[in-house]
């Protein structure tokens, strides 16, 4: 009596939960629903783990003008590929819904004030503050720090595989460390030239785990609970201890002695707080740099392996192109780092006639936008760096905002964009004018795989870095 009693109070309430959030039906009339990539509660999640499960979703599920809707997990969703689309989703709404799962790891990791995590008013607020550090003057007096650093990575290139292969991607993050840590906030990590030290390993540990809890092992108890007394979460609140009291020493010096003119980002961050009248604290300041260590550790370092990489195998290229800021963008555009943003709509948006209802995720597969033939034409999919040299007769390449997201576009674009270039061009430069690069015969395939919120090379980047002769 028992049994039967508890199958009619259960049988009714699991046929209720799979007709609300399991099913996956089409939503939106006339735009593509590929069922069959879905499964009953997960939708297409299982597909975006990878870049070939995106490619299978975004690009060939896609209709001629690049639409498809699907089910993510219990949301509604629908993903762009034109550039025009592009243009009317991302200047509709700026609000990014983050998976909340997700967002208490990053909150974790980067702190409340960090950019990132804010939304509507507190963004705009903090946005406008942090670009006031981005501008170009600010930037300019970065440029012998970086090249400082550049020629460092160099010579430990050289020393490490001169005349041999080297997988190039570690060296770049550890070259990256150095550039953020003085460019940032004056502090010399000494990656390069001692390999990890405390801090360092403090930060890749803490972001190693933001990946784990978020997407490796997402349901676990100790991964989402950092209060449970497990070795990891000790040993996360130790690692964070360290890396966080780091900035915050940093920062509260810096604003102990305002009136010192130092030409990195801390000090125009304090510049332009001041000019606001805007009150930061060293907690807010420092949730800022751990931001700026966050997005620029992996993504610049990656898309240059990737321009690394890509001159080895086009050799031809390096001696005929006149700008290696062509060079670094047609790398971003073929490897973006991150592979796919979002956003949430606050209104209703007709595309192409089709009214996608508020409330519904947009998603923009950045890497199916930077490589479609509704974008770039049929060599989509080619290395040509000349598509952004500077009077380019290509009318489908002139304007690239939106045919190329790697920095994201409109109102939440990379608010470090501009310093991410830089720092690329002025690495790329320093290593052409004193190396040359060639593909070993016996390298591994460089294959792309998704990790975390990145795209990275699984296997590394292998190049043979042969020293050029010295100019007469």
């Amino acid at each position: 009596m028992f049994a039967e009693s508890a199958v009619a109070v259960t049988a009714p309430a699991i046929a209720y939960i799979y007709w609300r959030f399991g099913r996956n039906e089409p939503f939106l009339h006339g735009v593509p629903f590929p069922a069959s990539l879905h499964q009953p509660f997960l939708g297409v999640a299982g597909l975006l783990g990878s870049i070939n499960g995106c490619d299978r979703l975004f690009a060939d599920a896609a209709d001629a003008n690049g639409m498809v809707s699907f089910r993510l997990l219990t949301t509604n969703a629908v993903s762009v590929l034109k550039a025009d689309h592009v243009r009317q989703v991302v200047c509709a709404t700026s609000y990014r819904e983050m998976v909340p799962i997700l967002g208490n790891h990053l909150r974790k990791l980067l702190g409340d004030a960090s950019l990132l995590l804010l939304s509507r008013h507190e963004w705009k607020s903090h946005r406008r503050l942090v670009a006031k550090a981005f501008h170009w003057q600010s930037l300019a007096q970065m440029v012998p720090t970086m090249v400082e650093v550049a020629e460092a990575f160099v010579d430990v290139a050289l020393q490490t595989g001169s005349g041999a292969s080297v997988d190039v991607a570690p060296l770049l993050k550890l070259a990256a460390l150095d550039t953020i840590g003085q460019c940032a906030f004056g502090y010399d990590f000494e990656a390069l030239a001692n390999g990890k030290n405390g801090v360092t390993s403090a930060f890749e540990f803490l972001l190693n785990e933001a990946k784990r809890r978020g997407f490796d092992d997402t349901l676990h108890p100790a991964s989402v609970w950092y209060d449970l007394p497990t070795p990891a979460n000790r040993r996360y609140k130790r690692e964070a201890r360290i890396l966080r009291s780091t900035l915050e020493m940093i920062v509260v010096a810096r604003m102990s002695d305002i009136a010192t003119t130092k030409h990195d980002l801390l000090g125009s961050l304090l510049a332009a707080a001041a000019d606001e009248s805007s009150v930061v604290t060293p907690a807010t300041l420092a949730d800022n740099l751990l931001t700026f260590l966050f997005a620029g550790f992996d993504t610049v370092a990656t898309a240059l392996a990737y321009a690394m990489h890509l001159l080895s195998t086009h050799p031809d290229s390096i001696g005929r192109l006149p700008y290696v800021y062509a060079v670094m963008t047609e790398a971003l555009r073929l490897f973006p780092p991150g592979p796919g943003t979002s956003r949430t709509l606050e209104a209703d948006l007709v595309l192409d006639g089709h009214t996608i209802p508020a409330g519904t995720l947009v998603y923009l597969p950045i890497w199916e936008i930077n490589r479609s033939r509704l974008n770039w034409g049929d060599d989509a999919d080619a290395f040509r760096p000349e598509r952004h040299v500077e009077g380019a007769s290509d009318e489908i390449c002139s304007d690239r905002t939106f045919r190329m997201m790697s920095f994201s576009a409109g109102p939440r674009n990379c608010v470090g964009m501009r310093f991410a270039m830089l720092e690329a061009v002025v690495m790329l430069a320093t290593m052409l004018r004193r190396c040359w690069l060639t593909r070993p015969s016996d390298a591994p395939p460089v294959t792309p795989k998704i990790s975390g919120i990145l795209q990275v090379p699984a296997h590394g980047v292998w190049v043979r870095v042969t020293p050029l002769p010295p100019c007469a």
